[in-house]
């Protein structure tokens, strides 16, 4: 596989994942409005709290990876 082919493949996950993504947020947004129908016209700031939420995720994802790696490497 060429350097251009696996740049395609990269380009076409992360298209992949963010259409996964506006899917989810739609969904949210939706059952958030359910509950909360008054919020219907703050869909920017409904949208940053979900995000924030989805980066504090990966955060704590990268560290127990990292402490895990690291942890690895002591023990070896």
């Amino acid at each position: 596989m060429s350097i251009f082919d696996k740049i395609e493949e990269s380009e076409k996950k992360v298209e992949e994942k963010t259409e996964e993504l506006i899917y989810e947020f739609h969904a949210h947004f939706q059952e958030y409005i359910k509950l909360h129908p008054e919020d219907e016209d703050r869909k920017n700031e409904i949208f940053q709290g979900w995000a924030i939420q989805k980066i504090a995720g990966l955060q704590l994802s990268i560290l127990e990876l990292a402490e895990k790696f690291n942890n690895f490497l002591k023990n070896k």
